[in-house]
């Protein structure tokens, strides 16, 4: 019982803090918006909920929120499956890990603006928001797996193999339990960031039937509360896929 207790209270903290935060933006929006007096450029807290209101009970608004979803998700997994891949190849082949480091260095150096450009030159409109969400979001994943390869006890893994304890055995009582935590904290960062890319390059690449355009579009014909709109529904959109991660981690622990 004492257990359940804990983890609603995980649950609600992690949904009561951020809708806390939420209200308090709001709340200093509407006093901007109160002592700045000017309607197009700081549109009312209720204007902004009518344009949402309206975005959201439009079927093309949903398309492109869907299609920019799948993206972001396909990015994500794309990351992750390689960072794990690679990493695990690294920590059994260090020749691997060798090589990887100064690949990694360079995705982390790398602008994010000249990624998006080169990409665009590159790819067609549709391509652009995948590769660079996975470009970007990569490298935090690979880093986050080899951490967690590093913290599993070495002198366990010793006793494991003295004692002949079997490969697979070893992957799911010391390995997986071990890093799987780790992995999921650095999952929670790399998602948020997948989000803000993800739209961006939808932005430059014009990408049809995207968050992204949809913005590109609102900021052009200067309808503000349209562009807030959808600002909000990219925020709900990053605290629904980190919440997501952090749900999988809090199964994870209440299973064990």
């Amino acid at each position: 019982m004492t257990d359940k207790k804990a983890v609603a209270k995980k649950v609600i903290a992690n949904i009561l803090y951020p809708v806390a935060a939420f209200a308090a933006v709001l709340g200093m929006w509407a006093i901007v918006a109160a002592v700045k007096d000017l309607p197009l450029v700081f549109p009312s807290v209720g204007e902004i909920f009518r344009a949402l209101g309206q975005l959201l009970g439009s079927g093309a608004k949903w398309l492109a929120i869907g299609n920019t979803l799948g993206r972001i998700i396909a990015a994500f997994l794309l990351s992750a499956a390689f960072g794990v891949a690679l990493a695990v190849l690294g920590q059994a082949w260090l020749p691997v890990r060798k090589f990887m480091r100064p690949v990694v260095t360079v995705l982390q150096s790398a602008p994010t603006m000249a990624v998006i450009l080169l990409a665009v030159v590159w790819l067609d409109d549709s391509e652009v928001p995948l590769l660079v969400g996975f470009l970007v979001c990569f490298p935090l994943l690979y880093n986050t797996c080899c951490d967690a390869l590093d913290s599993v006890d070495g002198e366990l893994l010793e006793m494991a193999k003295v004692y002949g304890v079997r490969k697979r055995d070893r992957l799911t009582g010391i390995y997986i339990p071990t890093m799987f935590p780790v992995f999921v904290d650095g999952s929670r960062s790399a998602v948020s960031l997948c989000v803000k890319v993800v739209i961006a390059a939808e932005v430059l690449a014009q990408t049809t039937r995207s968050i992204g355009v949809e913005m590109q579009r609102e900021s052009v014909m200067f309808e503000i509360a349209d562009l807030l709109a959808w600002t909000v529904v990219a925020i709900v959109l990053s605290f629904l896929m980190e919440g997501l991660v952090t749900l999988v981690g809090t199964l994870w622990e209440k299973r064990r």
